[in-house]
């Protein structure tokens, strides 16, 4: 089975994916305790992304497209 990462489109298996706090547990522990909000993303943009919110890293790699990950971190 494949899988798909939301951010960079980026297919592959599920080894190559990790799972990713839309809303960084940094930024809001309590609101991750009430009610996690979790994706499957590839290991590149979950690093990436750090501590930004889903919306945030979406804008960041508009702005910032020669920088923007587009795979996993193998």
């Amino acid at each position: 089975m494949t899988y798909k990462c939301k951010y960079c489109k980026w297919v592959g298996f599920r080894k190559d994916f990790e799972i990713d706090h839309v809303i960084p547990i940094a930024r809001s522990i309590l609101q991750n305790i009430l009610q996690p909000a979790l994706d499957l993303i590839c290991s590149g943009c979950n690093r990436q992304k750090g501590k930004m919110t889903g919306a945030e890293y979406r804008l960041w790699r508009l702005l910032n497209p020669y920088r923007a990950n587009s795979g996993p971190i193998i």
